[in-house]
């Protein structure tokens, strides 16, 4: 151990400082603070730290560190001398064109060569079918007489006469379709005390009854409504049972239970209700004359 490692030893253990603690005060590692109090400098990373972990050393533990560098002068290294400054040397630049000057020059060249290539294409399109029709093209025009020497014949000249215009199509008559039937009730009227119902019945040539029993029996009879003298039909009809007629004029309908039938005139439903009273109804054709009744 050198006599520096011994008196920087014994500075720290009179402070009753440990390594461990020297070496959280200095942030030096612990070998390299053993490294100093046995003398062995190369260990270290270089002069200068070897110098710099001494003077840091010697104020943890209180010594001046100028003393200790002048007392032990001969045993710490000296700091390596600083390296000469390189001269600089003065290069010269080659001179570059700002960008923006080069930019102009790009910009100025395409202005130029722009309308030179579309020239260039419109001369090599021109040229390129000029040819091609030269070599199409015969040199003389042939004649008839030019055909008949070289063994040929010429086609029939087309007929120029222009040709009568055809009579344009006649317009399609389209049909409108025919109107739906249409059944509206009108009104109630009496006839003998009795509630008469008066439908109109428009769209449609002729009255078209359809009835249906749907209860345990009904009794319907149908007479022209102008008369009401002669039933055209009468009778009772049981569940299940079905009449249809057709009638070519006004007709008058009696239903003896109306809650027991189910009711159509030119397909279109009639309420009934829900009593088992009796209905009288007349049926009215609008826009069509009376003519005979067909069953």
């Amino acid at each position: 151990m050198s006599d520096l490692g011994q008196l920087l030893r014994k500075a720290r253990t009179e402070q009753n400082i440990t390594l461990d603690q020297l070496q959280e005060t200095t942030k030096i590692r612990k070998r390299y603070l053993e490294a100093i109090e046995e003398g062995k400098f190369n260990i270290l990373p270089g002069t200068f730290y070897v110098r710099a972990f001494i003077k840091q050393y010697s104020e943890a533990v209180g010594l001046d560190p100028d003393e200790v560098f002048r007392l032990y002068a001969h045993v710490i290294p000296s700091a390596d001398p600083e390296p000469a400054a390189e001269p600089i040397r003065m290069t010269r630049r080659r001179s570059v064109e700002p960008p923006e000057r080069a930019g102009k020059w790009a910009s100025a060249l395409l202005m130029i060569a722009f309308p030179i290539l579309i020239i260039g294409i419109v001369y090599y399109y021109l040229y390129s079918n000029w040819e091609t029709r030269s070599e199409v093209l015969p040199s003389e025009p042939i004649t008839d007489s030019s055909a008949q020497e070289q063994g040929t014949t010429l086609p029939p000249a087309a007929d120029t006469a222009e040709t009568p215009n055809e009579p344009a199509p006649a317009p399609v008559q389209t049909t409108e379709p025919e109107p739906e039937p249409d059944v509206t009730f009108v009104e109630k009227f009496k006839v003998n005390k009795n509630d008469v119902e008066r439908f109109e019945v428009r769209n449609a040539p002729q009255v078209s009854i359809e009835v249906k029993v749907v209860g345990p029996e009904a009794w319907i009879g149908v007479t022209h409504a102008d008369t009401k003298s002669k039933y055209l039909y009468q009778g009772g009809l049981k569940q299940g049972d079905t009449y249809s007629g057709q009638f070519g004029h006004n007709t008058y309908l009696n239903i003896g239970r109306a809650n027991a039938v189910e009711l159509k005139v030119n397909g279109i439903a009639i309420d009934m209700g829900t009593e088992p009273n009796p209905r009288k109804f007349q049926f009215e054709l609008v826009g069509a004359s009376d003519g005979a009744a067909a069953e």
